[in-house]
Formats: structure tokens, sequence, C-alpha cells
């Protein structure tokens, strides 16, 4: 299949208004004319240009979140918890992997993904009975703009009594100013 085929492929998929087709189209042709010259650089600019409109086309969302056995050791590296059951003081460790972030400049070369992190327990019926706003939060500079990031999260619900609990966890983006959450719903025993 054609570069271009693919990348219109991709497009098909985002919502009409969230990215600049033509200039997609554009760094796609130039995709096609670097490949048949054998020109590595031209290529790798080109892509770039469809890479970082895509990333950002959707804004912050998630791709895996999976309630875990214990920390990934890294990306993509977790162990799926077999339920979702847990006994009382037990820890909820959910993995997450955000995508669509921004990335602060620390200068002299530095980026920086950042997100502050809030937590909101709810009983089946939607009920608040628990919020925590900036529960932790996590900070991963580099020197390139790292699409792959993991969030490792450990909730210690001790003195939460036996019952059925959503767990909402809300990522605020430091550098781009978008939010997204998601919910783990969870038993304690």
């Amino acid at each position: 299949m054609r570069a271009s085929a693919i990348v219109l492929a991709l497009l098909s998929l985002l919502p009409a208004a969230a990215v600049d087709a033509g200039e997609i189209a554009d760094a796609a042709a130039a995709v096609e004319a670097a490949i048949a010259a054998e020109d590595f650089d031209a290529w790798r600019a080109a892509n770039a240009v469809i890479e970082e409109k895509l990333w950002a086309a959707p804004g912050l969302h998630f791709g895996t979140l999976m309630l875990v056995t214990g920390p990934a050791a890294g990306f993509g590296s977790y162990d799926p918890r077999p339920d979702n059951i847990y006994t009382m003081g037990e820890p909820v460790q959910i993995y997450a992997e955000p995508a669509g972030y921004g990335y602060g400049d620390l200068g002299n070369g530095m980026l920086e993904v950042a997100f502050d992190i809030d937590l909101t327990i709810s009983d089946p019926a939607g009920a608040v009975l628990g919020e925590f706003p900036g529960i932790m939060s996590l900070v991963y500079p580099s020197r390139v703009k790292a699409r792959e990031f993991l969030a490792n999260l450990t909730y210690n619900l001790d003195g939460v009594p036996p019952g059925d609990y959503t767990l909402t966890t809300n990522f605020r983006d430091r550098h781009s100013g978008q939010a997204a959450s998601f919910t783990s719903e969870i038993v304690v025993k």
C-alpha cells in the first residue's frame, strides 16, 4: 500500500475538523518522493509532520488502561490483574498509557511530559464519597518528544469499608492544558 493511501486511511478515522488534511497530504507526497529518492533525511522530516498532526488531533486520551498486579517495568510491560476484587487495605494498582499530550520546553534541548492526577471515589449510584485533587504528579524529562509514556498509579484506600466503588482518575496535562479521565470499577471485600 502506498504511503499516501495509508495516511488517508488514518485520516478517515479522525474527526473532519481535527486535522489539516492538506498539510498531511502534502507531507505524504513528500514521504513518497523521499522514498523514491532514497533520501532518509527528507523522509524523516516529512514523516515528522504527519506524526505530529496525528498525535495532536484527538487530544489527550488513553491507550491501554488496566488493573495490574504491580508496577510495570516499562511501556507495555505490565501484568494484568485477574479480577477487580481487593481485600481491605490492599493497594489498587493501575497501568495507564496517556497519549496526545503536550510537551514543555525546559531549555537546553530538554522537553517535559507532566501530569497532575486527581482521584474521585464514588459508590455504584454515582454519589461522590471522596475527592482527592492533585493526589499525585507524574513528570518525565526527555530530549525527544516521548510518545510512549506509561503511568504506574497506586491508590492506597486504607479505611475504605467493603463495597463496590468507582475510581475516576483525571489526568491534567500541565503543558497542553487538556484533561482526560477514565474509570476503574473495584470491589473491596
